[in-house]
């Protein structure tokens, strides 16, 4: 059977031409000219699945949603905020996002049967509603947290469309970076550390400062993470509704005693987003059905004893671009 590309032009063009206008063709083009474009959106699941984290967003929203408020869900993606605060009868919810995943949200939303919720096309930092805006909702956070914007994005919305006292949830963020041991399946020893059959590649350490930063960060599983080797404390926290630009800290130097033995292998930087005192939800990887990436700055394997302590220098000259972080032991 010949190859339909391997007709002449002329011939391709005829054959489309009969196809477009067969009487079912044209019927399916009437039944779907008002249905929303699905343009091959890439909606992130990891989200979605985690039901702990579904669960914080659907009761803060219940909590601090009110009916006749202003709310806009900044980065929409699959639109589940939007759907949840919809349901509290606000006076204008504006679902917001710049990517092809707007037409997948929209038509999800008329399926639901939503069809108060006024989706918007646009980059946060170029979305400007009508008037005043009383709860943010968001999930601005990257699987590095900082990675996709989060303080400039928020703090330019807080600054330039939120009320008064308005509520930008989550709001308050923990951030801790965590000594942990990688199962040894999981483990990616840098290439000056592998033993390998009569080539020796120790050489190269001596060239670890001209070598690319990403060479020294990994996105790994929760479930890569065998244990902590301290109890978790935050390195620093934020407010977003109170944060001043440029407040944040860009150095750090943490001290942690070691109450589980073992090979620290790297450093995870999980975080605790909240809402209020009660309500928040992490990126651990002992929590069931944790999935969420976590990034983990790689470091040559130290082991320690139990009560030893750790001791981290972290550089964090640009919170938004992991290249510029530097750690060590001291």
């Amino acid at each position: 059977m010949a190859n339909l590309r391997d007709l002449p032009r002329q011939a391709w063009g005829d054959l489309q031409s009969r196809l477009f206008h067969l009487p079912l063709v044209g019927t399916l083009r009437n039944l779907l000219a008002d249905a929303p474009e699905l343009s091959s959106p890439v909606p992130r699941d990891t989200g979605l699945v985690d039901a702990e984290r579904v669960a914080a967003y659907q009761r803060a929203i219940e909590r601090y949603v009110k009916p006749g408020q202003v709310v806009v869900d900044v980065g929409t993606g699959s639109g589940l905020r939007a759907f949840l605060a919809a349901r509290r009868g606000p006076s204008k919810l504006y679902a917001v996002d710049g990517s092809r995943n707007l037409d997948t949200a929209r038509w999800v939303a008329r399926r639901n049967g939503l069809s108060d919720i006024q989706f918007v096309r646009a980059d946060s930092s170029r979305f400007q509603p009508s008037g005043k805006v009383d709860v943010l909702l968001h999930e601005q956070v990257g699987d590095a947290l900082f990675d996709t914007g989060l303080v400039p994005k928020l703090l330019g919305l807080r600054d330039r469309i939120l009320v008064n006292g308005g509520r930008i949830l989550p709001n308050r963020f923990e951030v801790f970076f965590e000594p942990v041991q990688l199962r040894e399946e999981a483990r990616l020893p840098f290439i000056w550390n592998q033993r390998l059959p009569d080539v020796d590649f120790s050489c190269l350490q001596m060239l670890r400062d001209t070598m690319s930063p990403s060479y020294f960060t990994r996105f790994i599983r929760p479930q890569d993470v065998e244990r902590r080797l301290c109890d978790a404390e935050p390195a620093f926290a934020l407010d977003l509704e109170t944060l001043r630009a440029g407040s944040l800290p860009t150095r750090l130097r943490l001290e942690r005693p070691v109450v589980r033995e073992g090979r620290v292998d790297g450093l995870c930087l999980f975080y605790r987003a909240g809402f209020d005192s009660e309500l928040s939800f992490d990126t651990f990887p002992e929590r069931p059905r944790a999935c969420t990436p976590v990034l983990l700055l790689r470091v040559d394997p130290r082991e320690f004893a139990r009560y030893e302590t750790i001791r981290l220098e972290l550089s964090l000259p640009e919170l938004s671009d992991i290249t510029t972080w530097r750690w060590s032991f001291v």
